[in-house]
């Protein structure tokens, strides 16, 4: 009997089916150990001439092996052959490279076998199955391995990868509620927190503003409005914000009653409603010192003096300006400051 054998198959009598590139011993049981053989693999004859032969299948394709003993006292055994059959290995295909959204699921689209092992399992729904999802909790980039085997158990010639990026989480800020003069411009800014690269802005309503699809777009309002801001980048991951602005008939000035420089409001601001010249925010600490003094709105204090930070304290501010109509309007308060 002519039979396969490899260290990893059980030994199978002809027909014989391997994978390419698998290295198989064929032999001759029960033959005389003085007696030589002559082996053949497609009419070639081999360079073994003991009753085995060791065979690497690097091609694939059905392939005949014979074999014939000769005896020492000159006789030939029977033409002994059998049918090699030579399965073409599998080609793992993990798919193509994938940019997802922070917090979104995404599909991995595993081919080319029928028996599928992904790694590592980290983040995916199944790691044995061509299409598993990945629910990735993290930002960053990901790589995941594929190793395939086909109908005939022939493993992957090699493992293919695929990476899957996760941007990081889209944050937007429309900015803080504020309060305008009636029919007075205000400048709107949607922030772009995490750097995501929003490429198209969305505002609405669009009641009093000069453009609805600008990042920065100004407002004229004669009521109040709560405005939605919407952004989305080019791999269409979004985000939104809201912000409140209410409309004032009456001159005034507004400063908060607190602030925390390491938060979100880095600077101490005073918001003048109504004001056509703004003379002066000056704040004080509680030994009467000046430590920040502007006549610019738009500056405001970071919480140090003479470049130090100062610690969680009570401070006093004061601050003038000139309404529309003439008015002098001079206001005083107290914020705290947060650490």
């Amino acid at each position: 009997m002519l039979t396969g054998v490899n260290s990893v198959v059980a030994q199978n009598a002809m027909p014989d089916t391997v994978c390419v590139g698998v290295s198989r011993i064929y032999k001759v049981n029960g033959a005389s150990p003085l007696s030589t053989y002559t082996w053949t693999v497609e009419g070639v004859i081999q360079s073994a001439t003991t009753n085995q032969l060791n065979v690497s299948w690097n091609n694939t394709g059905v392939f005949l092996v014979t074999v014939q003993e000769h005896a020492p006292d000159g006789c030939d055994g029977d033409l002994r052959s059998g049918l090699v059959y030579v399965e073409p290995q599998a080609m793992a295909n993990a798919g193509p490279d994938m940019v997802v959204c922070f917090g979104s699921p995404v599909q991995l689209n595993g081919s080319g076998g029928t028996n599928y092992t992904w790694s590592p399992a980290n983040w995916l729904s199944d790691d044995h199955i061509a299409n598993p999802i990945a629910d990735i909790a993290a930002a960053g980039n990901y790589d995941y391995i594929l190793n395939v085997t086909n109908a005939n158990s022939c493993l992957s010639s090699a493992s293919d990868t695929v990476t899957i990026t996760v941007l990081p989480e889209a944050k937007l800020f429309a900015g803080n509620d504020t309060t305008v003069g009636v029919n007075h411009p205000l400048q709107l800014h949607a922030t772009d927190v995490n750097n995501t690269g929003f490429t198209n802005y969305t505002w609405s309503p669009a009641l009093g503003l000069n453009d609805w699809l600008q990042q920065s777009p100004v407002a004229i309002l004669d009521k109040d409005v709560t405005y939605t801001v919407t952004a989305s980048e080019v791999h269409g991951c979004s985000a939104s914000d809201i912000v409140t602005v209410r409309v004032s008939r009456l001159a005034e000035i507004y400063v908060p009653t607190a602030f925390a420089p390491n938060g979100i409001n880095k600077l101490l601001h005073a918001l003048p409603i109504g004001i056509r010249e703004f003379r002066y925010f000056a704040i004080y600490n509680r030994y009467g010192q000046l430590v920040f003094k502007t006549s610019n709105p738009a500056e405001g204090w970071d919480g140090k003096y003479k470049g130090i930070a100062q610690n969680s304290a009570g401070f006093v501010w004061m601050a003038e300006g000139v309404s529309y109509s003439g008015k002098v309007i001079s206001r005083k308060g107290n914020v705290v400051l947060l650490r």
